[in-house]
């Protein structure tokens, strides 16, 4: 099996949560796979990651391990009881469709932020275009964050919000290694991907800071780091 995925960056095993949640993934429930380094362009999905398997190329995260579990069964969230499921979905939602979004803005809206990104995402370019496509690139995206909700909020708003995310997960995750016990579900991986790469990129925000403040957030990132990604 192919992985598709942009190459590592900022100290993180991937710059795109999506990408870290789908590899933690795979790590969890040794997969076997390897890894190529994508154009989303040529993604079925026009995003990143997406996977080549058995002459299936699938996109989206969360449909790659849907099929993964069709194909191989479900070795991580099998045992979890329906109501430990939905709770990881509601989990997984809030991670995905806001907090991800707060990291998102500290990343293209706020300026500090965006210079960060912009000297990774556009290493390379020639010099003619660099005056023209990251600004071009970034307007588009804001107006995406715009249209999202995200944008249209104030720095103090959007922080607040996130540190209300992270705040919730924390009263989840509790004082147990895994969201749900001794052992990782796919709902951990998805933590890993979007808490993580906050946690540890280089975007200073109050969100990144909340996370580092919380030890038992820090224990938590740190253990599943150095189990799956430690060598």
């Amino acid at each position: 099996m192919k992985l598709f995925q942009p190459k590592p960056a900022f100290g993180l095993p991937c710059p795109s949560a999506f990408c870290v949640k789908l590899e933690t993934y795979l790590r969890m429930t040794e997969t076997p796979y390897e890894v190529r380094e994508g154009d989303p362009r040529q993604a079925p999905k026009g995003k990143v990651p997406w996977i080549e398997d058995d002459g299936r190329v699938i996109g989206d995260s969360s449909l790659i391990i849907d099929y993964l579990k069709d194909k191989h069964g479900d070795l991580l969230d099998g045992r979890l009881t329906p109501q430990q499921y939905a709770q990881g979905h509601a989990v997984q939602r809030m991670l995905e469709e806001h907090l991800y979004y707060v990291s998102s803005y500290s990343k293209w809206v706020e300026d500090a932020g965006f210079a960060i990104y912009a000297a990774e995402l556009f290493a390379g370019m020639p010099a003619e275009q660099l005056e023209h496509v990251p600004p071009m690139v970034r307007q588009k995206v804001i107006d995406k964050l715009h249209a999202q909700g995200i944008a249209r909020h104030s720095r103090d708003e959007v922080y607040s919000m996130g540190n209300k995310d992270v705040s919730a997960f924390e009263s989840m995750l509790g004082n147990g290694p895994y969201l749900f016990g001794d052992e990782p579900t796919s709902f951990d991986a998805c933590a890993f991907g979007v808490i993580g790469n906050i946690k540890d990129g280089p975007f200073d925000n109050p969100v990144r800071d909340r996370i580092r403040a919380s030890a038992n957030l820090a224990r938590y990132i740190e253990q599943i780091r150095e189990k799956w990604f430690g060598n």
